[in-house]
């Protein structure tokens, strides 16, 4: 009996990890298109994301590659908490760009810290449509 109790203690613990889902969902943006601004948004939702670990190090962070395509990567504000960044600007280039977005959530009493890391791809088109 005690054994199935302390199955059932451990099994609602690991139940308490907080875990990531995002918007969007799917793992490709609208797509680009040369010479026209663009604007699109990723939020986390889950719990609290961590923006900066105990030691002030920035723990949640998005990286678009390849860099010099014309598009940059903001926080949707400057909250310690953060949850959104936002992909903007004018593409110089064609071609598949991808876009990740990693960090952590900060867990609470009951439940314990979590991870995520996603990649997304947009392709950015030729002002005439094709790629």
């Amino acid at each position: 009996m005690k054994n199935i109790l302390l199955s059932f203690f451990l099994f609602g613990l690991s139940a308490c990890t907080l875990h990531a889902d995002f918007i969007p969902e799917k793992n490709k943006l609208n797509d680009g298109t040369i010479g026209k601004n663009y604007n699109e948004q990723v939020t986390v939702i889950g719990g609290r994301v961590l923006s900066y670990s105990m030691e002030g190090k920035k723990v949640f962070f998005a990286d678009i590659t390849p860099d010099n395509i014309g598009l940059e990567i903001k926080y949707c504000d400057e909250a310690v908490s953060n949850n959104c960044v936002q992909i903007t600007g004018v593409p110089t280039k064609g071609g598949i760009v991808k876009i990740r977005v990693s960090g952590g959530l900060g867990g609470g009493m009951l439940s314990r810290t979590g991870e995520f890391d996603k990649t997304y791809t947009l392709l950015i088109k030729n002002p005439d449509g094709s790629f």
